[in-house]
């Protein structure tokens, strides 16, 4: 469809808002000329402006083209497999003559865009070899979509269609193509992509080695070296730092990502460039089987080991020793009594002190360090830290993840165990529930109270709540019950609340046993109407089909302690576990096996299953946040650690010497447990306060530095200088520019006589404390980012052809269909038909007012 358009309205409002001025002078002038021929100028002179005004508008008129203008780029780069040129040289001819567009051109593309002639041209665009060609050739190491694009975008001509044939893998190595994208659209440019095949049909690459954030002299680290096949097969892969093997492994690689990990000791402090190298069966392409990165390894972490019993503290410290750390041991009588005295060390671990020894302002300083210098701590209890330790209520217990019960035994106490009868505690369950029952009663005083209360569908009180005179009543009551019915927890769980709520004493407890789901209830009001009233409430899920979460919830609003029992086997040591806790018998001299509560880095390769019993443990209650990683068999916690301000603090709840942990001390679970749970707590230097890193990116290096003050503040308004030396050329000195708060950063372009290694040292516009803090960072040259993708980025390419209005994959006729209302016609501008009647209107006022003739015309002739 045809139709008009004009650029600019604002000439029509001037004109209208002039014609009532110009009509107005033309009939109101004071000239010897009859009103007739006044009348005539004026109409000429409106003619005249109206003319002007519709010139200034930039009319144009549009017609319909169907033409099409089609350029067809072809991506010669490295990547991109010698098969596929063929195959798009054939694919561009047939389209070609099937469409037969107005105008065609045919480019092919890498660095930059070369035009040629015709698709078989293609093959004669001259590329470089190994670095080598003439000046103005191809750079097959380079794929710059943006630029081509860009080239191609900006050379069609207004009044065609303009289609652009994309054929690339979408990896580009240079540039940003989405940012051309708007720029396209504009111009409504069409790209329809094609994706090419790669290179390689069987290619092995590295795609990277990923390093852990801190790297420690002699400390045992996991480097991941990470890879990628197009096909399955095998592969051989190698570690190395400066040319030693630091590890190799026989692999078999999966087609797609594969990640290969090697434990490593990096005995050397400072720079350790780290080469990964694979050789694997049938790889096609040499160039990406090998990859460096440069890591920073810092010293051995330095540990204060505090321990009542000198003699005692030994086989820690030696373990400790043997597993990368430099260890000082110290009575807990000599440790520092500020938290500056600490700073030195990445962690503290106090074994076996009780208060007395320790005193406030040394646990005071121990808070301090963990909470404010974010230090790590470990707690070690003992038989020592036991009785009058103390610890209560102390500075050190307050950074701990847990706390310490009182010491002193429970003269009152008042305590119901509420059991689930119902069907399904049939058997072997209710069997050892009933044992559990007695064996918790075994461990009260004459002097407290005791109750059973069992349920199904409705509650009921089978040992009434009485004083601990007559155990065989009660043993009988309790060995008479059986199973049946259904569960139904709350009604249970009410009258436990009304048996205990008026009792006159101190301690009020209940513990809920439960196999089964049960009705829903406001179990929260009630728990916590029984917390409010004194009474704590701890809940015992056994098997699967407990509903685990309500009663985990229960025990949190009643204030007790929740366990879970997978089988009823474990309920009567959970039972004894629990009633000697409430009685505070918390220090059990006793063998206990050790299971793991939650599966932690700390604990990885540890088998606890093999582990020997410990001979005695000191009960703690963990807080809300602490995660439990270990714990006894009947579900007591042994092993807690927590997050405190800037800190890690853990709690050991037995001891790691030879009197409770005597066994273990032979065992080989126990140098690796203590370095493991030592490097989980201690403070790592994330260098924020200068993080200075150098990585390479799309044929640039990118220097990176993070500035912050030591007390986190972001320091802002710097000029770091950096001195480049290795990039090829002579050094340089860059100066970067700031990103965001205390960040800053460079981009330096890589050349092709970069050395094997350059070298960037921070050398001026920032504190020297800074520049003292960050070092020298070194950048391997990396291989050309043409050898890093091995699979057309196909995900790009319908992104871009949907972006532009194109297709993704088309077939030829898809080129040259109509799309839709495209814009694209032939313009015929019309102002330059205006401006001339502008002029011939005015040469007509001319006559109009000067020749005598045309006076005549407009005088009244005698006689009329």
């Amino acid at each position: 469809m045809s139709q008009w358009v004009v650029e600019s309205w604002w000439p029509a409002l001037a004109f209208c808002a002039v014609l009532p001025l110009v009509m107005w002078l033309g009939l109101r002038s004071l000239s010897a000329l009859g009103a007739r021929h006044r009348q005539v100028l004026t109409l000429v002179r409106t003619l005249i402006l109206a003319a002007l005004a519709v010139a200034l508008m930039q009319p144009a008129w549009l017609a319909r083209s169907g033409d099409v203008s089609v350029v067809y780029a072809l991506d010669v780069s490295r990547s991109v497999d010698p098969a596929f040129v063929d195959a798009a040289i054939a694919w561009m001819r047939r389209a070609n003559e099937q469409g037969k567009p107005a105008e065609a051109r045919f480019v092919a593309f890498a660095d930059r865009v070369r035009r040629v002639d015709s698709p078989e041209a293609v093959r004669d665009v001259p590329v470089r070899r190994e670095g080598r060609g003439a000046p103005d050739a191809l750079d097959p190491l380079v794929t710059d979509l943006e630029g081509a694009l860009e080239a191609i975008g900006g050379s069609f001509a207004d009044d065609r269609l303009k289609r652009v044939v994309l054929m690339t893998d979408g990896l580009e190595t240079r540039g940003d193509a989405w940012r051309a994208v708007e720029r396209l659209r504009a111009r409504q440019v069409r790209v329809f992509t094609v994706p090419a095949t790669v290179r390689a049909a069987a290619d092995v690459r590295i795609e990277g080695i990923d390093v852990p954030g801190e790297l420690r002299r002699d400390e045992p680290a996991v480097v991941t070296v990470r890879l990628l096949a197009q096909a399955a097969g095998g592969a051989k892969v190698l570690l190395r730092r400066d040319g030693r093997v630091l590890g190799q492994q026989k692999v078999r690689l999966a087609a797609g990502s594969n990640r290969v990990a090697f434990t490593v000791r990096l005995t050397d402090a400072g720079a350790a460039p780290l080469t990964a190298e694979v050789a694997a069966d049938g790889d096609a392409i040499a160039e990406n089987d090998r990859l460096t990165v440069n890591a920073v390894v810092q010293a051995r972490p330095r540990v204060l080991l505090a321990e009542a019993v000198m003699e005692s503290a030994r086989h820690a410290r030696d373990a400790l020793t043997a597993q990368g750390f430099d260890v000082r041991l110290l009575p807990p009588s000599e440790m520092p009594e500020t938290a500056a005295g600490l700073e030195p060390y990445d962690a503290v671990i106090v074994s076996d002190a009780p208060a007395s020894a320790l005193g406030e302002r040394r646990m005071q300083a121990l808070e301090a360090y963990v909470r404010d210098l974010g230090g790590g701590l470990i707690y070690a209890s003992g038989a020592n830290a036991y009785g009058e330790s103390g610890l209560r209520d102390s500075a050190l217990e307050r950074v701990l993840p847990a706390t310490f019960e009182a010491q002193e035994k429970k003269r009152e106490l008042a305590l119901v165990i509420t059991l689930d009868r119902s069907y399904s505690m049939k058997g072997r369950k209710l069997d050892l529930a009933k044992a559990a029952t007695l064996g918790a009663l075994a461990l009260l005083e004459e002097e407290h109270r005791f109750g059973v209360i069992t349920f199904d569908s409705q509650p009921e009180a089978t040992v009434p709540l009485a004083p601990v005179r007559s155990r065989r009543k009660a043993e009988d009551l309790i060995s008479r019950f059986t199973a049946s019915g259904q569960t139904n927890i709350y009604p249970a769980l009410q009258m436990s609340y009304r048996t205990l709520v008026d009792v006159p004493v101190k301690s009020k407890h209940v513990i809920l046993l439960s196999d089964g789901d049960t009705q829903p209830a406001d179990f929260q009001r009630l728990a916590r109407r029984m917390a409010d009233a004194g009474i704590t409430v701890t809940t015992v899920a056994i098997g699967a089909e407990a509903d685990r979460q309500l009663l985990e919830n229960i025990a949190t609003w009643g204030k007790g302690r929740f366990y879970f029992a997978e089988s009823a086997d474990s309920v009567p040591q959970i039972f004894v576990q629990e009633t000697r806790r409430l009685v505070n018998e918390n220090l059990r001299e006793e063998p206990v096996r050790v299971v793991v509560k939650r599966k932690a880095e700390a604990l990885r390769g540890i088998d606890f299953a093999s582990a020997p019993a410990l001979k005695g443990f000191v009960s703690t209650r963990p807080r809300d946040r602490a995660e439990v990683y270990l714990a006894t068999e009947a579900g007591a916690p042994l092993l807690a650690r927590w997050q405190v301000g800037l800190g890690k603090a853990m709690i050991f709840g037995s001891d790691l010497k030879n009197r409770w942990a005597v066994d273990w001390l032979a065992w080989s679970g126990y140098p690796k447990l203590w370095s493991q749970l030592v490097r989980e707590v201690m403070r790592r230097n994330t260098r924020e306060q200068g993080d200075f890193t150098v990585t390479a990116d799309r044929g640039q290096a990118v220097v990176r530095l993070t500035a912050l003050t030591p007390e986190g503040m972001f320091r802002n308004g710097l000029a770091p200088r950096v001195r480049v030396t290795g990039l090829g050329g002579a050094p340089v000195e860059v100066t970067m520019r700031q990103s965001g708060p205390g960040s800053y950063e460079v981009r330096v372009p890589l050349q092709e006589g970069m050395a094997e290694r350059a070298r960037f040292d921070l050398t001026g516009g920032v504190p020297q404390d800074l520049r003292d803090l960050t070092g020298t960072r070194e950048l391997t040259r990396p291989y050309p980012d043409e050898f890093r993708s091995q699979v057309p980025d196909k995900a790009f390419l319908q992104a871009l052809a949907e972006q532009t209005g194109g297709r993704y994959a088309p077939q030829p006729a898809d080129v040259f269909a109509s799309l839709g209302d495209e814009p694209s016609a032939v313009r015929q501008p019309l102002w330059p038909w205006f401006a001339a009647a502008a002029l011939v209107l005015y040469l007509l006022d001319l006559f109009l007012r000067r020749a005598p003739r045309a006076r005549r015309w407009f005088e009244p002739r005698p006689g009329h």
